[in-house]
């Protein structure tokens, strides 16, 4: 898989007038060449590849990356990619542009070589997963059904927020994640009218709507998604905004096809919510992609330019906040399928709740 990886990062290459690609990014780093150390670059050209590392990691990189040439940097990065730049002769290097800092990225300029910025150049590579990578995130999805239906048995009134993402992300572990995905959110009461309120001491009170925000990871992979209940009884109003939050995303991921610009599942989520007197509380994308990091190119958004695509895999996750009130987000993972139609990878329950 990784040499099919690198022949398709090859031929982006060749379209892009590059003699080599630097690779700073570390989950980008991984997919193309295995290799999970917290330190290391990898410099793809058409005829090489190196990992550019220092000793803790040269025995991992033989079991990691057995085929690619590994350069001692001696703890000095741009020296040891000076000298790789040297010995084959490169003129046209892409990098990073995101990723790449200054100090060395002056470096490298003063060797008097032309570094070309690129933009989710391997990124649109890992836009389409395989089937391992797909198993993997819903693996990760699973965990995160069975946590959800765990937490409406657990969760009571009168605990902290930390208290029960705490459970959140023991349950989850227990159950064969190897990490949370982010920082997972609980949002109560009118703080569940923060898109990314992180979970506080406030303590739960009857009466109130719940945002649950969180996922897991799984070998490397990401699931993610959102689920928002009540605990009690609620201002009507937001049993209506729950309801449109529902409708708008059942809505995007029935559009969500091979060949659709993503730009329009987000007008479709958006102007069906604004249409309901909601639209200015919609406050952030409809979706993102998902796989090697929890938010990965793509993203949903009106400035969106890609176009679904059979294996791609991403989130689709409306939400409306009503400030002073609260707020309600649902978020599922869904995947293209070979017909190029959208399955949805997480299954834990999304209908309206009161515990």
């Amino acid at each position: 898989m990784t040499k099919k990886r690198i022949e398709e990062l090859r031929c982006s290459m060749t379209e892009n007038n590059l003699d080599a690609f630097i690779i700073n990014n570390k989950a980008n780093r991984y997919y193309i060449s295995g290799f999970t150390g917290t330190y290391g670059q990898a410099l793809i050209t058409q005829n090489n590849k190196y990992i550019i590392a220092d000793g803790r990691y040269f025995e991992q990189l033989k079991t990691q990356s057995p085929d690619f040439e590994v350069v001692d940097n001696k703890m000095r990065m741009s020296e040891a990619i000076k000298h790789v730049i040297s010995k084959d002769d490169l003129h046209s290097i892409g990098i990073e542009s995101d990723e790449m800092n200054v100090n060395e990225y002056l470096s490298l300029k003063a060797n008097d070589v032309d570094l070309v910025p690129t933009a989710n150049i391997i990124e649109k590579q890992r836009m389409i997963k395989d089937e391992d990578e797909r198993s993997k995130i819903e693996k990760a999805g699973h965990i995160s059904d069975a946590t959800f239906e765990h937490i409406l048995d657990y969760i009571k009134p009168g605990m902290t927020e930390k208290q029960v993402a705490n459970e959140i992300d023991q349950y989850g572990l227990n159950q064969g994640a190897d990490s949370t995905a982010f920082e997972t959110i609980v949002a109560s009461g009118v703080r569940s009218a923060l898109p990314h309120g992180h979970a506080s001491n406030k303590v739960i009170q009857n009466n109130e709507m719940i945002i649950f925000d969180f996922g897991f990871m799984v070998d490397k992979y990401y699931s993610d998604i959102t689920r928002t209940i009540v605990i009690g009884h609620v201002d009507e109003q937001l049993k209506e905004i729950y309801q449109v939050t529902l409708d708008a995303q059942e809505k995007g991921i029935e559009n969500c096809c091979d060949n659709v610009p993503m730009k329009k599942i987000d007008d479709i989520t958006r102007s069906y919510i604004t249409e309901m007197g909601y639209g200015d509380k919609f406050l952030h994308g409809t979706g993102h992609g998902l796989g090697l990091t929890v938010h990965e190119y793509p993203l949903f958004n009106a400035d969106s330019t890609e176009n679904l695509q059979k294996h791609m895999i991403f989130t689709v996750e409306p939400g409306i906040y009503l400030a002073g009130l609260g707020g309600v987000r649902i978020e599922d993972d869904v995947w293209i399928n070979d017909d190029g139609e959208p399955i949805v990878m997480t299954h834990c329950p999304k209908e309206w709740i009161e515990l």
